[in-house]
């Protein structure tokens, strides 16, 4: 038996959890492959089982990572998957929306969860970093809940943690002005110390909407997701927000 884990990552929560659920696989001898769907545009589907993650972007999981599932995954042929999202809040829609899409494809869910992970969407100071003591707690717990979720995948037990139907409805208005918003947020409100970049062309590497030229000095188109890859991947933090350095991000 074979499972594919499909994700998306911007500061590296979700791409941390599907490391988790790789390696508990792993210990029953099970191969799991991760495919980053920024990185692999097509999918060689001869897989049994799934695992879908992806982060909240405003409730809901970004188009972007929607639109690959509905190129690249037609059919579930009744097999079970596992979904889930990470956020810094308790719940959201994303899972439940995928879900249903899943279900339609003719996928068995076995699981539909949101994981809690620390806050990496500080910049705007709307919402406070998580302090790292909490932090921890957080990866700690995110361990555990990834072991008691193949543990009972295995069993063929199921791990569901449904929201309202009303949650998944304003979810969607939400992402809608959210998304419009995001366009052009990195235009907007990023600027690059060129004193400080070198040049390595990272940003504009893992872009996954290629939103970035590098030219005499870092560009940006109006295709930005807000996913924050290029602020908090710097390897320099040569980013500014509004002027203002950052403290980076990493998990």
């Amino acid at each position: 038996m074979k499972g594919a884990a499909v994700y998306f990552s911007g500061t590296g929560n979700t791409e941390y959890i599907v490391r988790l659920f790789r390696d508990e696989f792993k210990k029953d001898g099970i191969e799991c492959a991760l495919i980053d769907v920024s990185k692999k545009r097509t999918l060689n589907d001869d897989y049994n089982f799934f695992i879908f993650g992806c982060p909240i972007h405003a409730d809901f999981f970004p188009d972007y990572f929607m639109g690959w599932i509905e190129k690249n995954i037609k059919n579930g042929n009744n097999r079970k998957c596992i979904v889930f999202s990470t956020q810094a809040g308790p719940a959201a829609a994303g899972a439940e929306y995928l879900c249903e899409k899943l279900k339609e494809k003719g996928f068995k869910i076995e699981v539909n969860t949101m994981i809690q992970m620390p806050q990496n969407f500080y910049v705007n100071g709307l919402f406070k970093k998580t302090p790292e003591d909490k932090c921890i707690i957080l990866k700690e717990n995110s361990a555990k809940i990834v072991k008691t979720i193949v543990d009972k995948f295995l069993k063929g037990e199921n791990v569901i943690n449904n929201v309202s139907r009303f949650r998944v409805q304003s979810g969607r208005i939400i992402y809608k002005m959210f998304k419009k918003y995001a366009l052009n947020w990195a235009d907007k409100n990023l600027k690059v110390d060129m004193s400080l970049c070198v040049r390595c062309g990272k940003c504009v590497k893992n872009c996954p909407t290629k939103n970035i030229i590098l030219e005499e000095e870092i560009k940006f188109k109006a295709r930005c997701l807000c996913c924050q890859k290029c602020l908090h991947g710097c390897p320099v933090n040569a980013f500014r927000y509004k002027n203002k350095k950052i403290s980076q991000y990493k998990i």
